[in-house]
């Protein structure tokens, strides 16, 4: 589970946005976008807490952007770490100490020269990813700030090792990623849900620690 210190710079951002976290009722109205004022908010906030594990960048389009920089070459998002099931649906688990923060506010976006960045967001998600599911596997890409989904964003696992797993022990490789969108179908979201996960169909697959 995400280290205490991220767990508490999750609330404070959190008790700063306007808008508040995005709720997995699908009868829920839907909430206000955040002011001006509170995404400034949240911005000061991001900054300050990710200074020390990457740098920001201020790139034509999304503007203020972060990219972790103590990351391998092949480094993606939603890779090093796991899948658990709560009540607002699929959350992602990972011990990078800035995760509490670009897995579930804002989005990722692929930059030719810079590899991952992050664009900030105002409003929470369990995730922000979009599933493929079927054949006994599971597969999962960031929502990009652009909508881009390339093959080269994908992550499959098989079913059986989806949950509670670590990604990249279990992941297939990136060669038959080509096969595995092939053989499975978009997972759509339920009609009116939040985006991210949290109105997600992915079905809850049994956790197997067979071989």
């Amino acid at each position: 589970m995400p280290r205490a210190s991220n767990a508490l710079a999750a609330a404070l951002l959190t008790a700063a946005l306007v808008a508040g976290p995005a709720s997995a009722d699908v009868h829920a109205p839907a909430r206000p976008a955040a002011s001006a004022a509170s995404r400034a908010a949240s911005l000061a906030l991001f900054k300050g807490a990710l200074a020390p594990y990457g740098e920001w960048l201020d790139l034509p389009g999304p503007g203020k952007v972060w990219r972790p920089t103590a990351v391998e070459a092949d480094w993606r998002p939603y890779f090093h770490g796991s899948w658990t099931f709560t009540e607002d649906g699929w959350f992602w688990v990972t011990d990078e100490p800035w995760g509490w923060a670009t897995y579930h506010y804002g989005r990722w976006l692929f930059h030719g020269e810079h590899g991952w960045v992050w664009v900030p967001g105002s409003t929470w998600a369990t995730a922000w990813v979009t599933w493929r599911w079927g054949g006994g596997v599971v597969g999962w890409a960031p929502l990009t700030a652009d909508g881009t989904r390339w093959a080269a964003f994908w992550t499959f696992v098989p079913e059986s090792k989806f949950v509670g797993e670590r990604v990249e022990a279990v992941a297939y490789p990136a060669p038959r990623v080509p096969a595995l969108l092939l053989r499975t179908r978009d997972t759509p979201a339920r009609s009116g849900a939040a985006a991210g996960t949290a109105g997600a169909t992915v079905p809850r697959p049994t956790p197997s620690r067979a071989g």
